[in-house]
């Protein structure tokens, strides 16, 4: 099954990142603090005109790795019929091919724990113990370094 990636807008992100992310809470909570800043990049993933997989891209500094370019990819999550079919890897992908066309050194995420292992096979790389976000879940912090990244120059 290969997904067609596009961008889409911070208000197709809400949905599916309610109903995977933030089941039973309200809508209000698969909104991000950023969600609506032209620096942000929203890419979701669709399979017969229907979008299966969404995640978006911050333009943040990573803590650990100051003076690095950097996205923060957030609020990933696939439809839970859809996983195992290769979906969320392409949209991995697309995010580091976006953040590498914008210039980005770095892209990283605050990955629950249970899904480490999916960027570990994507080349992310884990910095850090396990740490807890309130009402979400344990975490760990994982970065992925964009070598031989082209600097726009506007």
């Amino acid at each position: 099954m290969v997904p067609q990636i596009r961008s889409i807008s911070a208000a197709e992100t809400w949905p599916l990142r309610s109903s995977v992310l933030r089941p039973g809470r309200p809508p209000e909570c698969a909104r991000f603090p950023g969600d609506e800043a032209d620096s942000t990049i929203h890419l979701g993933a669709f399979v017969e005109d229907r979008v299966v997989s969404i995640t978006s891209l911050f333009r943040a500094g990573m803590a650990d790795q100051p003076g690095l370019d950097a996205f923060q990819l957030r609020g990933m999550a696939t439809a839970e019929t859809m996983r195992g079919h290769g979906i969320g890897r392409a949209l991995v992908r697309a995010c580091i091919d976006a953040a590498r066309k914008s210039g980005a050194e770095l892209l990283w995420c605050n990955a629950r724990t249970s899904a480490t292992g999916f960027y570990l096979k994507q080349g992310f790389q884990v910095m850090g113990g396990e740490f807890e976000i309130a009402d979400v879940g344990p975490h760990f912090r994982m970065y992925l370094r964009l070598p031989n990244t082209k600097r726009r120059e506007y």
